[in-house]
């Protein structure tokens, strides 16, 4: 059936635009069903159809288009657009430094089984009221953390001495002595909390 030429048909309504049937040449998924082929004036091509192993494509060297929902008689809150794979993937990819974004009044992902969020750069958060966390168990495994209350940065320990001369003259220093509480001994920690009410005077 792949070179039975005389079966193909061609039908050109305009240079731009033609219609081509039961092309025999094999593609990468065998040969054409049916092609529909345009282009514009500058070059921008547009393709949709079907081959022999059923399945339909659709091509277009600018953007795409879906749009639903209206029509006059659309009720507000309806379902516009439905994509489903009934036994397969649905896959979405944004190639070279293009952003995938999901935007609505409200965004729900759910899943049967699974989620799974990977990133090779940063994961943010920003709720603008609060953000709940329900689970039989919760793991977080960070090495680093940073900021002024930060329990896991060493230089950033969260205590009195810390919160009480915190955006002071002699926050370094109040620091330092917090650091060597327990460390060199108390009377390290006293001369150098002495040497912090000193700086805090001048």
């Amino acid at each position: 059936m792949s070179n039975n030429w005389e079966r193909r048909k061609i039908i050109s309504y305009t240079p731009e635009f033609r219609i081509d049937v039961n092309n025999p040449t094999n593609g990468f998924l065998g040969a054409g069903v049916y092609e529909k082929y345009a282009h514009t004036d500058s070059g921008d091509i547009s393709l949709c159809g079907m081959n022999q192993a059923g399945v339909y494509h659709l091509y277009n060297d600018q953007t795409i288009e879906i749009i639903g929902g209206g029509g006059k008689n659309n009720d507000r809150g309806g379902v516009d657009i439905v994509i489903s794979g009934m036994k397969g993937s649905v896959i979405i990819t944004a190639q070279e430094n293009g952003d995938v974004r999901i935007k609505g009044a409200n965004v729900i992902v759910e899943a049967k089984e699974d989620i799974n969020f990977k990133c090779g750069g940063n994961f943010t958060v920003d709720a603008g009221q609060k953000v709940d966390i329900t689970a039989k168990e919760a793991y977080c495994t960070a090495p680093h953390s940073y900021g002024p209350d930060a329990i896991a940065t060493q230089d950033n320990v969260k205590t009195m001495l810390n919160q009480v001369y915190a955006g002071l003259k002699a926050e370094g220093i109040a620091r330092a002595a917090s650091a060597a509480a327990g460390g060199p001994g108390a009377s390290a920690a006293i001369a150098i909390a002495q040497q912090a009410i000193s700086a805090l005077r001048v």
